[in-house]
Order: C-alpha cells, then structure tokens, then sequence
C-alpha cells in the first residue's frame, strides 16, 4: 500500500481537497481517499508532495499514424464541417509508422494515461499494446466538433488546443463536452496536453483552472466511455497521478511558472 498527499488533491468529480490522502494498492489502483478536513497529521510511510495532484491525463485526440499531418492541414479541417473534413484528410495520407513510438514516448513522458487515437494503422498496434498509456479508438458516433462552434450531440467531442485559440467562442460553448487533444508530432512539438493547459490559461485567463483540469481527463474519458478507471480520482480507478504545482489558489489560475511532475 501506499499512501500519497499534497497540498491539495483534486478528485476532479469533486472539489479539491486540502491536504487529503490517497491510498493506493500494490497495482496503483485507488482503495482510500481520506479528507483530513485540514487536519493534518503524520502517518507512517505518509510520501507528502508540494502542489496539486490531478489524474492521469486523457488526450481526447491523437494521431499516431499520422506526423504528416500538419498544423496546416488541422486549419484546412477547422473551416466547415471538421469531423468530415478530418477523415477526407487522412484518408488521403500515407501512415508515418517509424514516428508512431515517438508519439508514444511524448505521451507518456507528459502525463497522458490514456488516449483516443483516431484512424490508427493495424502495423502500430503492437507497439500501443507495450505503453503505458491506454489507448482507444473511438467509437465511430463519436463525433469531433471545435470548442465553441459544437453543436448539441451525445457523443460530441468539443476539441481545444492552441491550434483553435482564435477560432474559439469558449465564452458559448457546452464545457462538459469540451476536451483537450493533441493531435500528431506534425501539429505540435510536444504531444502535452499540460503545455496545452497552460497556453489555454494565457488566452482565457478567467477560467478556473479546475474546469480546464476537467477537461484533460474527466470530460474525455466519460464521452469515451473509459471512466471507468480514467479521468477522475475516485476509489476503485487507476487512473495515475500527476502533481502540478504553481497554482494561484487566489485567482484559481495556473501560472507561467506552472511544472508537472507524474507521480504514478
């Protein structure tokens, strides 16, 4: 067993707790959450860390097979009707295999547990079985929409990243479908979707980080139906742990300072 505190944890099903404890058994899976009610005490074997902890990252749209997928090529598919001009394109690129494990590697060195790969190639399967990140295809009604512009849908994902930063109408949209995706090593040059938590934060910088939090890893994980274990700290998930420090708990923003540390 171990147990892991900060100085907050934030369940993201819940409000943040000051100084709670998780619990975690011998295949890092949630068995405890304590709420201390900020009175802390020691524990024996008590691991304490400075920041926040947050699950494990859900990146809501990845596309290994596809570096040749360019920052162009997401803002050709933006105009009109993005899910339909998305798929056209791609079915018009060749699979970029050799660049599937860096994308792989990105994912995991920034904090993503678990990821939507779209149009995946069957020859990179065998390398998404080796990762730890858990990897999905969505469903085929999963329908990618940009934040904003989305229109009501049950499985509707309202993708943002950097990429749309101008095209966004964040003030309008429905926030329990927006989700934060990455997309190829052609798009960005480091598949995180804590970079994209910061630079989302310097272009709205009143929304709480708590919502956006939300949406890297609660929101994508309930539409791609994998909250099962992923996307919200809850006893019986396994969801990891990520610790983000240098919140402003005044403002509830994230800082240009901000750092992530993966803890699980």
């Amino acid at each position: 067993m171990r147990k892991i505190t900060a100085n907050y944890i934030f369940p993201v099903s819940s409000a943040p707790l000051k100084n709670g404890i998780i619990v975690l058994d011998d295949t890092n899976r949630i068995v405890d959450i304590i709420d201390t009610k900020n009175n802390f005490k020691e524990i024996e074997n008590l691991e304490f860390y400075g920041g926040t902890i947050v699950p494990g990252f859900v990146d809501a749209f990845t596309l290994l097979s596809y570096s040749n997928f360019t920052a162009q090529d997401f803002n050709e598919c933006a105009t009109g009707n993005f899910h339909a001009n998305l798929k056209s394109k791609l079915n018009s690129l060749e699979a970029d295999l050799p660049s599937v494990q860096r994308s792989i590697n990105h994912l995991e060195a920034f904090g993503t547990k678990a990821a939507a790969d779209l149009f995946p190639h069957q020859d990179s399967q065998s390398k998404k079985e080796k990762s730890k990140v858990h990897f999905i295809t969505p469903d085929e009604n999963v329908i990618y929409q940009l934040a904003g512009n989305e229109k009501s849908h049950t499985n509707s994902i309202a993708l943002i990243n950097h990429l749309m930063m101008e095209k966004c109408k964040i003030e309008s949209g429905n926030y329990n479908q927006f989700c934060i995706g990455t997309g190829s090593l052609g798009t960005h040059q480091k598949l995180s979707v804590f970079e994209e938590l910061k630079l989302i934060q310097q272009k709205f910088p009143k929304l709480p980080v708590w919502e956006m939090i939300k949406w890297a890893s609660f929101n994508p994980a309930q539409i791609l139906q994998i909250d099962n274990d992923f996307g919200s700290l809850e006893i019986g998930k396994k969801p990891g742990l990520n610790l983000i420090s240098g919140i402003d708990f005044t403002s509830n923003q994230l800082t240009n300072q901000a750092e992530l540390k993966i803890l699980i």
